[in-house]
């Protein structure tokens, strides 16, 4: 019997025949959502790809997933998946080991009848799920599975298929223990705030005041897991939510639908205490606070990429790159303009600035998720936008910059902290602009690292050097901007 021919009760029985754990139901317990949420969880094993896997010549089904003897690349999809409730997102992670160089790729697509299927979508937004949920000892379920992002769908969606692409490094092939499907209906929740938060024009003639936000309590959030834990802010980040479907939400329910499935899924499923984004902006220009600090005047740490302390993480709704290729509207710009502006008015921040980011180093002050790690993140599409963004920053956001504040000569500081032990820091006063480069080199003369860090405007900046990777011992540096040099020695420690 195929799996699209089972109601939700026969699918269960099923699959505990197959020796495959039924799909995990959430009970309804002081964690819950504020709006109620339904979840339930797939697993794909083995079994349950071998009836497909006998038309496929490159895909070999044993107790795994996985590339013929011999084949190099290889597809397989599975048999129509029922799904227990209508749902509006759909998330997989699975267990699988991926040799280097080789690939697997998931792909979803779903129906809401068996018959008209959407096309085929690759989610963006693979992360390692942690051992422990964020900040909590507690242990994540699912810890070690590489976890997609959610696939939004339209409301009403019954059924999903998944296809496999595997492909070999020199003959090495990945193999796929499980794939689970996080299933989610967000739609019921509170209707839209009354009046409705607006999304009026910034006037470039006044300082940027505090955007219309649709709040937690108005979108229907679920609290918390754990104590946020909060750093100064000195950067802006733009994501976006890698979410098909989320791009054509066009309604404020729509986006607070999409917003509530993203957070059920960061924190049942990525373990995440909460949304990993402090802000979120839909296609409509409708702003939603992420995790935020009520009072607006702490900045709470995201889980929005792999840095986070020192960046407010906002992710606009959307697939901003292939396969999808959404665009960004001109409602969801504005909305960025609104918000940016009223935090870097706030935080002190130049929109056109770079300054040290901690755990990276320097770097713009208004930044996308690609420029710190190796992501699509956030689109194509998207972030072109960013210097557009920045121009129109810099007519709404007040001149820090004082001509009197600069300093009236070049100094360069000693390495600080001395000994280190995963980073050297180096505090730059620069009365004219120049380019900033640091040689390391050890007791032998030889040289351990040159880094180039580019031009400097005049002002106060911070460099760091990663020393996390270097042995134990002492090392003789160079730091230079143009002219000037300091010299000294730096000790490392473990």
């Amino acid at each position: 019997m195929s799996i699209s021919a089972w109601t939700p009760v026969v699918l269960i029985v099923a699959l505990l025949a197959l020796g495959v754990p039924c799909p995990a139901v959430y009970a309804q317990g002081a964690d819950t959502a504020s709006a109620p949420v339904q979840r339930e969880r797939l697993h794909l094993r083995a079994a349950d790809w071998r009836p497909q896997a006998k038309a496929q010549s490159g895909i070999q089904v044993d107790t795994a997933v996985r590339l013929r003897t011999g084949a190099t690349t290889g597809r397989i999809t599975s048999a129509p998946l029922s799904l227990p409730f209508p749902v509006n997102g759909v998330g997989p992670h699975w267990d699988a080991t991926v040799p280097q160089d080789a690939v697997f790729d998931a792909e979803v697509r779903v129906s809401p009848n068996g018959t008209d299927w959407s096309t085929w979508v690759s989610p963006g937004h693979r992360t390692q799920v942690a051992a422990s949920r964020e900040g909590t000892p507690v242990p994540a379920a699912y810890a070690g599975d590489t976890a997609a992002g959610l696939v939004l769908t339209p409301p009403g969606t019954r059924f999903v298929q998944v296809r496999l692409t595997l492909r070999a490094a020199a003959e090495a092939s990945p193999v796929l223990r499980r794939l689970s499907l996080y299933a989610v209906d967000a739609t019921d929740g509170p209707a839209p705030p009354s009046p409705r938060p607006q999304t009026e024009q910034t006037d470039s003639a006044s300082a940027p005041s505090k955007p219309a936000l649709s709040t937690r309590e108005d979108w229907g959030a679920r609290p918390p897991r754990a104590t946020y834990r909060y750093s100064p802010a000195s950067h802006l980040a733009l994501h976006h939510t890698a979410t098909a479907g989320a791009g054509t939400a066009d309604t404020w329910q729509d986006c607070a639908a999409a917003v509530r499935a993203i957070q059920d899924y960061h924190m049942n499923t990525r373990g995440w205490i909460d949304i990993g984004y402090n802000y979120l902006v839909c296609q409509t220009g409708d702003l939603f606070q992420g995790r935020e600090d009520e009072d607006d005047t702490r900045d709470v740490v995201g889980a929005h990429d792999g840095y986070n302390n020192g960046s407010v993480g906002t992710a606009a709704l959307g697939y901003f790159h292939p396969p999808e290729n959404q665009q960004p509207s001109s409602e969801l710009i504005d909305s960025y303009v609104r918000l940016f502006g009223w935090i870097a008015e706030r935080r002190g921040i130049a929109p056109d600035g770079t300054s040290f980011y901690p755990s990276y180093g320097p770097l713009r002050t208004v930044y996308g998720h690609r420029d710190v790690k190796a992501t699509a993140c956030p689109g194509d599409r998207f972030y072109p936008e960013r210097a557009a963004l920045v121009a129109r920053l810099n007519t709404v956001v007040s001149d820090t910059s004082d001509a009197s504040d600069l300093p009236s000569e070049t100094v360069l500081s000693h390495s600080y902290p001395n000994p280190a032990q995963s980073h050297a820091r180096f505090d730059l006063q620069l009365s004219t602009g120049g380019v900033v480069t640091a040689t390391v080199y050890d007791l032998l003369g030889r040289r351990v690292v040159r880094r180039r860090y580019g031009y400097y405007a005049p002002g106060r900046h911070t460099v760091s050097l990663r020393t996390s990777d270097w042995a134990a011992g002492t090392y003789l540096y160079e730091l230079e901007v143009d002219e000037t040099t300091r010299t000294g020695t730096l000790r490392v420690v473990k």
